[in-house]
Parts: C-alpha cells; sequence; structure tokens
C-alpha cells in the first residue's frame, strides 16, 4: 500500500511509456528521418557519399515534373472526392435500411460489412477477373449489348471502375457506423414528427440527418484520408494505368522508390503529407461549422 501509494501517481507515465517507445522508434524517428533525406541526394545506396542539396527535390517536383505530378494529383483528389461522396450517401441509405425493422436484417448487414473482412490483394484479384477484357462476365455482358470497352485498360472507363470497387468494397464499415449513430436517435422524434405530418423523405431530411452529422464528420474524414493516401488497392487493379490515368499520389510515390532518388521520393512524401493536411483541414473546419450550426 505504501509503495502503491508512494509512486500512484507515476503508474500513468509508465503504463504510457512502452507505447510512446514503439511510437517514437517505428514512426516519429523515420518521419524525422523522411525529412532529413528530403534535403539530400540519397540513393538509397549507404557506400555512396551523401550530400545535402536543400530544396532541390521540391523544386524538381513543382516545377520539371509538374506537368506529370499534376496530372497525377488530380487524380488523388477527384479519386478521393468520388470515393467519399458517393460512399458516403451510400452507406447513409444502406444503414437506414438495414435499421429497419426487416427480416433477416442481421444477415443483410453481414453481407454488406463482408467486403470489409476480405483482403486487398483478394477484393483486387476478384474484380480484375471480373473486368477481365477477354472473357469475363462484366465483358460477355457488354459484348451481348454490343458494347466494345477495354474495361481497366479502357482510360475513361478505369478511374471509374476503380472507385466503384473502392467503394463496394468499404461501404460496410461507413454503414457500420452510421448504424451506430441511427441508434442513438431517440425514437419519440419520429413519433413526434409523424404527428406533425412528417413524412419519410421529411423525417430523414430534418430528423435522421441533422442528427447524424457526427457520424458524417467521423465517416467523412476517415474516408477522405484513407483515400488520400490510398494505393494498394489501384496498385492491384490497374497498376496505375493505363498511362496514369489512375494514378495516385500514394502510388506515384510507391513507384519512384525503385525508380529514382530515394530523396526525391522523400520529399514526394513530405509533399503528400501537406496536401493531405490541407484538404482534411478544410473538410473538417467546413463540417464542425455544419454541426455547430445545430
Amino acid at each position: 500500500m505504501v509503495f502503491s501509494g508512494r509512486f500512484s501517481r507515476y503508474w500513468p507515465i509508465i503504463v504510457v511509456l512502452p507505447a510512446l517507445f514503439l511510437y517514437i522508434l517505428f514512426l516519429l524517428l523515420p518521419s524525422l528521418g523522411n525529412i532529413f533525406f528530403s534535403f539530400t541526394d540519397f540513393t538509397g545506396n549507404v557506400n555512396r557519399p551523401l550530400n545535402w542539396i536543400g530544396f532541390r527535390n521540391y523544386e524538381r517536383a513543382l516545377t520539371s515534373d509538374f506537368d506529370n505530378l499534376g496530372t497525377i494529383i488530380k487524380n488523388t483528389i477527384l479519386f478521393a472526392i468520388s470515393v467519399t461522396v458517393f460512399q458516403n450517401i451510400i452507406a447513409v441509405l444502406l444503414a437506414v435500411l438495414v435499421n429497419m425493422k426487416l427480416k433477416l436484417r442481421n444477415f443483410y448487414r453481414s453481407v454488406i460489412f463482408m467486403p470489409n473482412m476480405l483482403g486487398v490483394i483478394v477484393i483486387g484479384i476478384v474484380w480484375v477477373l471480373i473486368f477481365d477484357p477477354f472473357n469475363g462476365p462484366i465483358y460477355l455482358v457488354f459484348e451481348k449489348l454490343g458494347i466494345e470497352s477495354a474495361l481497366l485498360g479502357d482510360p475513361k472507363l478505369a478511374m471509374t471502375l476503380v472507385v466503384s470497387v473502392t467503394i463496394w468494397s468499404n461501404v460496410g464499415y461507413g454503414m457500420i457506423l452510421y448504424l451506430a449513430g441511427l441508434q442513438n436517435i431517440p425514437e419519440e422524434l419520429y413519433e413526434a414528427g409523424k404527428i406533425d405530418g412528417t413524412s419519410g423523405w421529411s423525417a430523414f431530411r430534418y430528423i435522421t440527418v441533422p442528427l447524424l452529422r457526427s457520424s458524417i464528420t467521423i465517416n467523412v474524414l476517415i474516408c477522405i484520408i484513407g483515400t488520400l493516401s490510398m494505393y494498394e488497392s489501384i496498385l492491384v487493379l490497374t497498376n496505375g494505368g493505363p498511362g496514369i490515368a489512375t494514378t495516385t499520389l500514394g502510388l506515384y510515390i510507391l513507384k519512384s522508390l525503385s525508380t529514382g532518388s530515394q530523396g526525391y521520393t522523400a520529399a514526394l512524401s513530405i509533399l503528400h503529407y501537406f496536401i493531405v493536411l490541407v484538404v482534411v483541414l478544410i473538410v473538417q473546419f467546413y463540417l464542425r461549422r455544419k454541426e455547430a450550426d445545430l
């Protein structure tokens, strides 16, 4: 008792120390090292002398490489906005549906959430087979309809298909978060709305959506951060092609690890971080203001 009384105030610090140590070792130090290398000509060869070159890597990214990089940033923003908007709309609607008193509603919830349990590689390979431009089921349907398309090989269609697969594989997670928010809305509010003559759509618009604002904020932020950084599913589905039609900044940075200077890649990752930070801060500011208006 004397020991615990004397040292009890230090226990929170002692408990946190292991996690703090791991955070510093595996996150903070590598991040600081990445910032350092972004100002050098490091190539990954430890036997080669390391030279400090200042902002030259950043200048290269924002000048000579910007035509290519600008298109990739546009792809990234388009991909993130498309997935975030449509995924959250679909997730809200699905949450409302499976929150109704339906038979087998738990089964429906499980089916919708199931893609989240599959690995990115599995999902990618399955959809690559589905979109096979020679023998895939989608190709056979298009052939019956007299439509010719290379599907994932079509520069005009590839991004739409990648967005669709991403939404399909992640919408279940958003649905679960919205479902939790819906179950926190008192049923008395809907009953009061019925007395006042509120229809189903009016109840959804004026009761459900406003009271889901906090869930919307969480879902949108999770989605926007994830999609701005995503590269795994795109790598499996299209490898960024055709050309750079589906190349996002995360995928471009991954590829540059094996084709360019490690210092330049580090600079790209820092730029990527600031793009994500700025977008997230803007979105968060907007959504928080919407919540405050309630």
